[in-house]
């Protein structure tokens, strides 16, 4: 880089070179910018500041101050005419014209394939990205609907074992409420021929008669009957355990 204010005019090389001139990559001084800018020629011609960046590098021939009008592809640096009837004799050189043109088409063409293929994988990841929200919908649809189907299998599975086991407990406890009255009915039974019991117990003589009250004592004893107990039912429930292990798992 060069700091313009460090340089001198390139044209009367007597005064500071306060600005540079774009076009012609010299540096000039006031006057010198101002008659270059009168001439027709250089009319149009843009400076910039003495402080503002200049670039060294110059379209210019350093050696022989010629513009460059070739381009060595062996060497692959820009050349005067003078540069190649001398160190570059016999090296295969390209317009620097026609360089640049090259230049410039194949930048474009590798910026347009870029910019397409970008382009191209941005529009890629855009319809990805639908379609994996749209599946994590979709899937979050279906663990709802499984869900609800399972909770429905469930509600209908509690309420036919809940009904089931009613049933079997009202036939049980039916069998049980009969058998339990007639041990009640044997228990009366029981109360009434001991009653009579302790009556035959009391009478004083010892005769005919006290001995058909025992004989009619025993044989009502005899037939009274004692239902023996059943064997009785326990109800019992095993609880399934269910643990975090037992997950219903979706692919993402």
């Amino acid at each position: 880089m060069a700091q313009a204010a460090s340089m001198t005019c390139e044209i009367c090389v007597s005064a500071s070179g306060s600005s540079y001139c774009l076009d012609c990559e010299q540096y000039y001084c006031e006057n010198c910018k101002i008659l270059h800018t009168r001439q027709k020629l250089s009319t149009t011609h843009e400076f910039k500041e003495a402080t503002d960046f200049i670039p060294e590098v110059k379209s210019k021939c350093i050696d022989h101050n010629e513009a460059f009008t070739f381009v060595c592809v062996d060497c692959d640096v820009p050349l005067c005419c003078c540069c190649v009837t001398e160190q570059h004799n016999g090296h295969k050189m390209s317009k620097l014209k026609d360089t640049i043109s090259q230049l410039k088409t194949k930048l474009e063409q590798e910026l347009l394939i870029k910019f397409n293929k970008t382009s191209g994988n941005a529009s890629k990841l855009e319809k990805n990205l639908l379609l994996f929200n749209g599946q994590v919908e979709f899937v979050i649809k279906s663990i709802t609907k499984e869900g609800n189907k399972i909770q429905l299998m469930v509600d209908q599975y509690t309420a036919n074992t809940i009904a089931s086991l009613q049933d079997q407990a009202r036939k049980e406890n039916e069998q049980l409420l009969a058998l339990l009255s007639d041990h009640k009915s044997a228990l009366d039974k029981a109360y009434t021929l001991d009653n009579r019991q302790k009556q035959i117990a009391e009478h004083s003589r010892h005769d005919g008669t006290l001995v058909e009250l025992l004989k009619s004592l025993n044989e009502d004893i005899d037939q009274l009957e004692v239902y023996p107990l059943p064997e009785f039912q326990s109800v019992i429930y095993t609880q399934t355990i269910v643990t975090e292990d037992d997950k219903i798992t979706w692919d993402v």
